[in-house]
């Protein structure tokens, strides 16, 4: 067997002219697939619609809520410091501290993505060594990075949040209405019980609880069964917003009006 030798380039002399390079490590590492968003996540895929996907759903919006709480305090603290400081020169240093956290959450963000099974590519910043600062200012990926950890993620992750779990909090609350229920005072079922006394002039009497029950659970039923596709729903829009503020589309596209 013909021992392999390299060059300087690193190109195998050992192999015909017309072998790829890639072809020769291919049984020991596995072919490259030039995929950027990590083979550990290649295979994961977003759960189908269904009642098990609420659990994978609510577990990306609960993190990315939480995130984002954190990214927008720190981050806002730090650009409203940079730019109120910049005239004393002190603010670059700061503002480019702003985008490089706001690099690292957005790196966390795509993170939550690939375990969700949504996988962005990776985008490219162009940050120089010797004039890093100046480069991290310049570089319009970091920028919209800043503005999704800030003023994007925030609101928009309040209510991809609170819908899903309001909503199955209805539902649930719907279908065990039931059982707290005799507990609450008569006065206080403003269900459709509530409308046929007051509307309908109609004295249901003993029967106003199982009316406002019957009603109550069936409400419930029907919320539960649309859970998933709310949660869903929440999750697709989280996920649109992510991807075309921190995904590495923008990179891709300035790399080819390069050439």
């Amino acid at each position: 067997m013909t021992q392999q030798t390299f060059t300087r380039d690193r190109q195998p002399t050992g192999l015909p002219a017309t072998m790829p390079v890639g072809s020769a490590t291919g049984s020991a590492t596995g072919p490259s697939t030039g995929d950027s968003t990590g083979a550990g996540h290649r295979d994961r895929r977003v759960a189908r619609l269904s009642w098990r996907s609420v659990g994978p759903d609510l577990a990306y919006l609960t993190s990315g809520f939480i995130l984002s709480l954190f990214s927008f305090v720190l981050l806002l603290t730090l650009f409203v410091l940079g730019v109120s400081t910049a005239v004393l020169w002190i603010g670059l240093p700061i503002l480019g501290f702003a985008l490089l956290t706001a690099s690292w959450f957005a790196r966390e963000n795509r993170e939550l993505l690939r375990r969700w099974g949504d996988p962005v590519a990776e985008p490219v910043h162009r940050w120089s060594s010797r004039r890093r600062v100046l480069s991290m200012l310049l570089d319009t990926q970091g920028w919209r990075e800043l503005l999704h950890g800030t003023l994007i993620t925030l609101p928009l992750r309040i209510f991809t949040f609170v819908v899903p779990v309001s909503w199955l909090a209805a539902g649930l609350g719907g279908v065990t209405w039931f059982i707290w229920g005799v507990f609450l005072p008569r006065d206080d079922y403003n269900g459709v019980a509530w409308l046929l006394v007051h509307g309908a002039g109609l004295d249901l009497g003993s029967n106003r609880y199982l009316a406002e029950a019957g009603t109550m659970f069936v409400s419930g039923v029907i919320l539960l069964l649309l859970a998933p596709v709310v949660t869903r729903l929440c999750a697709l829009a989280d996920a649109s917003v992510a991807r075309i503020l921190i995904g590495g589309h923008w990179s891709a596209a300035r790399d080819g009006s390069d050439r």
